[in-house]
């Protein structure tokens, strides 16, 4: 199709500000649970030369404790990638820049096939320029490659084309178990909307395997992963001391499934996805008021999102899962789609005309783009993996462990959060064997900073001028680390 100049000028702005980001932090170490689900895992894989079998036994000595429910796709590349261009932080950048570019175009085409031409420019920013999402790009997350993927998925399934169905699935599927859960969800979706919508209820064998062929090779790799992992290994959430046992058990009392709720609801309404959720409110009003039909594609896009946001909401109810924005990624995605459609097709029915549509577009930018400032008090804990002020941290964290190496502090005495633990070889890769202990406050020395999300309990410790000491503070924007040191140490 041809690209009128207004949305070459849309998608410009989109593929530049992706490259330009790309350029900032191409040399940002890893960060957040990217440490652990990338930086550890795959080292494994690189310093083993692939001759072992697959992670999925704890290496203490290591610091390694596979997350053997999210299957080992990314890691797995990322290695490679280290083996053929070098054990290098840029390499991981340049990956996920790589799927920044599959997911504008692919972003673009399902935009071109589902709303009106004149406003993909815009939706495209919507969707794209959303905060968590650059973040993730920025922090080379695997989850800004399942977004990626699903949207890969979701094309081919409108556009039919199974190749890219199956490939899309792959990648949707092998990233983190968010993805299987997806993935099966976009397969109830799928069947629905092929049976229902495109044969017109009118279904036979030959027709049930076409639509189930690009599922098979993603259903035949999940079921190889995990035969392998439950023949050399429990089910997942019986170590009892894994770092993520204790996410997967029941809620303790009622007031634990509220705070649950309430943490489910901030996360999907955050960063100012809640103006989304306004209009989609308001829509449903008007669809329901004019009792206007859904197309195939709106009831398939809606069924999605309802079962997948139920399935959440079950987990608030079952698990004690610390819920993050980038978990939602999706459910914005979709939800977003659906929105603009609908407003496209029949708000203009009740005479909004082309300036209260571009305003309400304009509108929705705004708030999205301010997710970034979206900055919660201390004691609150706060996604810095969803916003671009957490940048400052790098700088930050060389400045803190230069103070340090040159004030030549002892690393058996030093402990810290979230983030600044660990050794700075998996995160860095470099500073290979310095490490720091996991939270401690019988130490010398403790690391503080509001990126680390440290519990309540600890801060209000570190506050005690009778027993902590601040040697050297460190602050840029809204980001801050503090060295304290014990006095009775």
């Amino acid at each position: 199709m041809q690209l009128s100049k207004k949305n070459i000028i849309f998608l410009s702005i989109v593929a530049g500000a992706y490259l330009l980001l790309f350029v900032y932090s191409f040399q940002f170490c890893y960060f957040w649970d990217v440490i652990q689900q990338v930086a550890k895992e795959a080292l494994w894989y690189y310093k083993t030369n692939f001759s072992a079998s697959l992670l999925i036994h704890p290496l203490p000595e290591l610091e390694i404790r596979p997350t053997g429910y999210h299957p080992p796709l990314i890691t797995i590349i990322t290695a490679i990638l280290w083996k053929i261009f070098g054990y290098e932080l840029w390499v991981s950048h340049a990956f996920t820049f790589f799927w920044a570019i599959l997911l504008i175009y692919n972003s673009w085409k399902i935009l071109t096939f589902f709303i009106s031409e004149k406003w993909t420019g815009w939706a495209l920013l919507i969707l794209l320029l959303e905060s968590t999402l650059v973040t993730q790009f920025v922090i080379v997350s695997p989850d800004f490659i399942l977004l990626t993927a699903f949207v890969i998925s979701l094309r081919a399934i409108f556009q039919r084309k199974p190749l890219w169905l199956a490939i899309g699935l792959i990648f949707l599927c092998g990233v983190n178990m968010r993805g299987i859960f997806a993935g099966a969800i976009l397969f109830i979706s799928h069947f629905y909307y092929d049976f229902c919508v495109v044969n017109g209820k009118k279904y036979n064998l030959k027709k049930c395997l076409k639509l189930l062929f690009p599922y098979l090779p993603v259903f035949l790799l999940l079921a190889s992963y995990f035969g392998y992992y439950f023949s050399h290994n429990d089910w997942f959430f019986t170590d009892k001391n894994g770092d993520y046992s204790s996410h997967y058990q029941l809620p303790a009392n009622v007031a634990m499934i509220m705070k649950q709720l309430v943490v489910l609801m901030l996360r999907l309404l955050e960063n100012g996805r809640f103006v989304i959720w306004l209009l989609a409110v308001g829509l449903i009003f008007v669809i329901i008021k004019n009792k206007i039909k859904l197309s195939g594609e709106e009831k398939m896009l809606g069924l999605f999102f309802v079962l997948i946001t139920g399935l959440y909401v079950l987990f608030a109810f079952i698990t004690r899962m610390p819920f993050s924005s980038r978990y939602f990624m999706i459910h914005f995605f979709v939800l977003s789609l659906l929105v603009f459609r609908l407003a496209i097709n029949h708000l203009q029915a009740l005479k909004w005309n082309d300036k209260k549509l571009k305003n309400t577009f304009v509108a929705i930018l705004f708030f999205i783009i301010t997710g970034h400032w979206w900055i919660y008090p201390e004691k609150i804990a706060q996604c810095w993996e969803s916003t671009l002020l957490h940048t400052s941290y790098y700088e930050l964290r060389k400045e803190c462990f230069d103070y340090i190496d040159s004030n030549q502090l002892n690393y058996n005495d030093l402990s810290a959060g979230f983030c600044l633990y660990g050794n700075r070889g998996y995160i860095e890769m470099t500073q290979e064997g310095k490490t720091v202990k996991a939270p401690d406050l019988n130490v010398k020395y403790f690391i503080y900073s509001n990126i680390s999300n440290l519990e309540d309990e600890k801060v209000d410790e570190l506050k005690k001028a009778d027993r902590w000491h601040p040697v050297k503070h460190f602050k840029r924007g809204c980001i801050f680390i503090t060295i304290y040191e014990n006095k009775e140490r």
